[in-house]
């Protein structure tokens, strides 16, 4: 599996909209190092890494939030921590049991979908919000 960058996705700030691309790419890398079986290791520096830029990016985000007094920041802080909340779960099943090829299919459609949904429906919002503030 794997998704492509599309214009859909884009909220029309450069910074956040390439943020988008790195989380999809890593997404994508981490995809791929699980199915070929990559080592323990490999994969857990990608999960620790797209953790980190996760919180990297909300806060961007929550910055320019605060900067244009987004009325919908509350709602917005909320879909942050549901992901948040995914990633990290993904995270300890990892931990816990390995890069076994039933948790990767058990979970990275959803997360993939979770992420993309997050920009479509979530992201996009704020990227109309503050293209009218330009």
């Amino acid at each position: 599996m794997e998704i492509k960058w599309s214009a859909d996705l884009a909220i029309g700030f450069t910074d956040i909209d390439n943020q988008h691309k790195e989380l999809i790419y890593r997404l994508n890398s981490l995809f791929n190092a699980t199915s070929r079986g990559a080592g323990r290791k490999e994969v857990a520096t990608t999960i620790g890494f797209l953790g980190d830029y996760v919180v990297l990016h909300f806060a961007s985000e929550e910055k320019y939030m605060a900067q244009y007094d987004y009325p919908g920041s509350s709602l917005h802080k909320i879909e942050h921590k549901k992901l948040m909340g995914e990633i990290t779960r993904f995270k300890k099943e990892f931990e816990e049991k390995g890069a076994s090829a039933t948790l990767v299919i058990q979970t990275q459609k959803f997360l993939i979908d979770l992420v993309v949904n997050h920009i479509k429906k979530v992201d996009t919002k704020l990227g109309a919000f503050l293209k009218g503030k330009k």
